[in-house]
């Protein structure tokens, strides 16, 4: 489960830090479907008694400086402040809007709004029958998430259909995603409690009950499909919002948060131009091939589909603690995966071994690209190199 960090910009008080962008699913859309859905910038989430008022007073702070284009969606003890609204992944207001967001210090010089994205907007939560807030435990397993319009009525739907099966289902409504859950569980389902949220430790699930309902529920639903065998996308632990992790009191309180960012490089120009880098947060080394999933998809909308383009992965960079957990793989696998599913007619897709080997024979490597993109200004045998970093975000 994300946990999410809270920023207000206020007179008096300065912005902590920037919100954890909700990651969108993974699923194929066509670009005439994509177009078709209404987006915006999120900029920050709020939960709770006071988030309507709270999103109100940063939405008239950042109105007085200027931004006049931002908004609060409502919803049950929920608001999103957002910023503009688009019809298309590629509006030129949009990439104009970003540049002006992230480029927001706070009190403190600090950039609170650097990882913000263009996201569908988000739509006000429905009251939840059965909020996973009041599940009696410290774990969930989440099987199911929706973002496109009628989110909230679909997830709560399928929760409806899972309790007539018997099953503890659970709903959980964020700003801009739903998820379904099944089952809220103790510490004492994992072989060992103390590696919860440790960097690097990966507790092995123990308990026969989780362990059947992982079986019962063996691929991620996405938008009410399951994903694709090749995605790799599958059910996975989440922590129930507000629990403490781990066995005791002193465990930590969330997982660690990483940060993907993928960049995609034209060759012709050797730039980043526009959209074509994404960047995000995942609440887990779980949940990092589903944010690059939507990163991918990111990425592949601000594509022209007329005419497929040469593309190869150069590597994937990541820090002490993302190496630890080998970050660096399960990175390349989730690009791979996301690659053929979302860029389907609009790439032809060169495996990261082919194009490391192409880069590699005139001395490029992903330290090289992803330090000067400009290096590739030229380079014949791709349109496009894609390089990804992977980071402890807290």
């Amino acid at each position: 489960m994300l946990s999410r960090r809270r920023c207000l910009i206020g007179a008096a008080v300065a912005v902590a830090a920037a919100a954890v962008a909700t990651v969108a699913s993974c699923e194929r859309l066509s670009t005439r479907d994509a177009d078709a859905i209404p987006l915006t910038i999120l900029l920050v989430e709020y939960e709770g008694p006071e988030a309507v008022a709270s999103g109100q007073r940063l939405a008239g702070e950042l109105k007085t400086q200027g931004l006049k284009d931002v908004f609060v969606v409502q919803g049950d003890q929920q608001a999103s402040v957002c910023v503009g609204q688009y019809d298309s992944w590629k509006d030129r207001d949009a990439d104009a809007m970003l540049k002006r967001v992230r480029r927001i210090r706070d009190a403190q010089g600090q950039y609170p709004f650097a990882g913000v994205m263009l996201v569908p907007k988000p739509e006000p939560s429905l009251a939840n029958p059965w909020p996973l807030e009041d599940a009696d435990g410290q774990y969930t397993l989440i099987v199911a998430s929706w973002q496109q319009p009628g989110r909230s009525a679909r997830a709560q739907q399928y929760a409806q259909q899972l309790r007539a099966r018997k099953l503890d289902a659970y709903v959980y409504h964020g700003p801009s995603k739903s998820t379904v859950s099944v089952g809220a569980f103790g510490p004492e389902i994992f072989d060992d409690p103390s590696k919860v949220g440790q960097p690097g430790a990966r507790p092995t699930v123990i308990d026969p009950k989780v362990k059947q309902l992982q079986r019962r529920f063996p691929t991620l639903i996405l938008e009410g499909q399951p994903t694709p065998p090749e995605a790799k996308l599958n059910p996975y632990i989440g922590v129930i919002p507000g629990r403490q992790l781990g066995g005791g009191p002193s465990s930590a309180m969330r997982g660690p948060l990483y940060r993907v960012t993928l960049s995609l490089i034209d060759t012709e120009t050797g730039l980043v131009a526009g959209r074509r880098r994404a960047s995000g947060v995942a609440p887990g080394s779980k949940q990092v091939p589903t944010l690059i999933g939507a990163l991918v998809r990111q990425l592949m909308n601000a594509l022209d589909p007329a005419r497929p383009v040469r593309l190869g992965v150069a590597g994937v960079l990541t820090d002490a603690d993302a190496a630890q957990a080998s970050l660096d793989g399960v990175a390349l696998e989730a690009l791979a995966a996301a690659l053929e599913a979302a860029g389907a007619g609009k790439i032809r897709l060169y495996s990261h071994q082919a194009a490391a080997q192409m880069l590699g024979a005139k001395g490029l490597t992903v330290d090289r690209i992803t330090s000067t993109p400009g290096c590739l200004k030229g380079f014949e045998g791709l349109d496009y190199v894609l390089v990804a970093s992977v980071r402890r975000a807290d």
